[in-house]
């Protein structure tokens, strides 16, 4: 997700015009669980979290007789942001935290943030503990990856680091090729990261050894479910293309498997889409927003939207929280950010928005 936000509010906010997207309604059951990962825009956001850019609020054409999903106005209570140590929940609360927040995301019930020190603080239950430390990696890439009970980072001598909230065990991974190392993506045990020297996985049953899944550096896997990886593929023309197990995309930096692995968020070219897997048809979202980012999967077909107003100048941008549901489009409108201007807030994706 490097300087897709950026872009959006400074580089890029003369070229507006709505994409021109095939839009196919997606179907399907969607009863899997959320494991959430990062997206992250932050997503993952997450980018991430994302987590889907669209500018678009075009929809196709509905005849009378079609059914259309209501927006999913009982996930509203489910978005959360930070601001400072602030961290502010769709109920209207707000908590003080031990730290400011630099890049954070929820674990289950849990919260797991760095701050601007380099600390990595578990939040359970009201009690904050420093459970790690951090380098200092670039904003707008993720900075912490989870799945299930596990939470990954990569630590201030670049070794990638794997934490269990569960039991409480930290286990760190051998040492990797190249610089600036990260960490990209989470599967279970399996943790995905990418430096200079190429595009690795590890596990921490095997804490002395990794896996080489290539040496060019901007092959990442930015997603993967279930063994399944969706990997940024330097070279492609075409946003999304199955090849064999793996799901290459054009995105460079953020690209989010829904709970269930059938639907695709990623960014192309500054847009945004929410692809169907298997038949490659995409959805936008029904919002009336200048711009909107999706950043985290609230389960199988529901996105948490952060939309933007006020783009051409940075100054005056203001920032909305929406839930789409991903098979029609619909949004419920949520919360209005009272700070303006992107780095004022964090949102769950495990990625920090840098102004």
């Amino acid at each position: 997700m490097t300087g897709l936000l950026n872009d959006l509010l400074r580089d890029r906010a003369d070229h507006l015009d709505a994409p021109e997207l095939d839009l196919a309604v997606i179907t399907g059951d969607g009863d899997r669980s959320v494991r959430r990962r990062r997206a992250t825009v932050a997503g993952g956001v997450a980018a991430v979290a994302v987590v889907a850019a669209l500018a678009s609020t075009t929809l196709p054409d509905r005849q009378s007789g079609d059914v259309v999903a209501a927006a999913p106005t009982e996930r509203l209570d489910q978005l959360s942001w930070t601001t400072g140590r602030t961290l502010h929940t769709g109920d209207g609360s707000a908590v003080e935290l031990a730290a400011p927040v630099r890049a954070w995301l929820w674990v289950g019930d849990d919260l797991v943030y760095t701050d601007p020190d380099g600390r990595v603080h578990l939040w359970r239950g009201g009690v904050d503990q420093v459970v790690g430390s951090t380098g200092s990696p670039e904003g707008d890439v993720a900075e912490l990856v989870s799945d299930g009970t596990s939470v990954a980072w990569v630590s201030a001598d670049e070794r990638v680091v794997r934490h269990d909230l569960a039991d409480g065990t930290t286990v760190r991974a051998p040492a990797m090729p190249g610089s600036r190392l990260r960490v990209t993506a989470m599967d279970g045990a399996e943790v995905y990261a990418a430096s200079s020297g190429g595009v690795f996985a590890w596990r921490p049953s095997e804490p002395d050894a990794y896996r080489t899944l290539g040496t060019d550096p901007r092959a990442v896997v930015l997603d993967a479910e279930n063994g399944t990886l969706v990997r940024s593929a330097p070279d492609r023309t075409v946003p999304f293309e199955r090849v064999g197990g793996t799901f290459e995309v054009s995105a460079r930096e953020f690209a989010d498997l829904s709970p269930d692995g059938r639907l695709l968020s990623l960014e192309d070219k500054d847009t945004g889409q929410v692809v169907d897997t298997a038949t490659g048809g995409a959805v936008t979202f029904d919002q009336d927003h200048e711009w909107a980012v999706g950043y985290r999967w609230l389960d199988a077909t529901t996105v948490a939207v952060l939309a933007f107003d006020g783009i051409e100048d940075e100054a005056s941008t203001r920032g909305s929280l929406l839930v789409c549901d991903a098979t029609s489009g619909a949004c419920a409108e949520s919360h209005l950010l009272a700070e303006p201007g992107l780095g004022q807030f964090q949102l769950p994706a495990g990625i920090h928005f840098s102004s």
